[in-house]
């Protein structure tokens, strides 16, 4: 498990975090300095803290202040508004419905085509047949009377209006 040199180490590891944020705060200097003469490894992880702690003093400041642009902030916004927009959408969730109804289309228009292609090409005449009659001639025998002849002059048409037998 843990040894006591590095339960001691522990206890110091803490101590030099506080003594480099505030270096003059600490009181308890006299045994850090003891521990570090001792300890090759706290030495070396204290020196190294140290080290960083003043290349990150000197870079607070930011070299170059990054301001940007008016036209970058609202390109920005409005692709973060198109992206919002989209995603609450409610076409993303009708997508696949529509691409599986255009192709059941697609597939009826296939089936009807093929189907109309088929009953004028291949299935029998649905036509009634031609009427052939038996016979050539047909006479009109019995009760039925004669139609009278045309009238040839204008006379014969007087004639046929005062006629006694017309059922005038």
């Amino acid at each position: 498990m843990f040894n006591l040199k590095e339960r001691a180490c522990q206890r110091y590891q803490i101590q030099m975090e506080e003594h480099l944020d505030a270096p003059e705060a600490v009181g308890s200097d006299a045994d850090l300095a003891a521990h570090l003469q001792t300890c090759g490894d706290c030495r070396e992880s204290f020196a190294a803290a140290q080290l960083s702690r003043r290349l990150f003093a000197d870079a607070e400041e930011p070299l170059v202040e990054f301001a940007p642009s008016e036209p970058f902030v609202t390109r920005v916004m409005a692709t973060i508004r198109e992206e919002e927009g989209r995603l609450n959408a409610p076409g993303p969730m009708w997508r696949p419905l529509e691409i599986l109804a255009s192709r059941f289309a697609l597939v009826a228009a296939v089936v009807l085509l093929a189907l109309c292609v088929f009953l004028g090409e291949f299935a029998p005449a649905l036509r009634q047949p031609e009427f052939i009659p038996t016979t050539t001639a047909i006479e009109v025998t019995g009760d039925w009377p004669e139609p009278p002849a045309q009238p040839a002059t204008q006379d014969e048409i007087l004639m046929s209006v005062v006629d006694v037998d017309n059922g005038i």
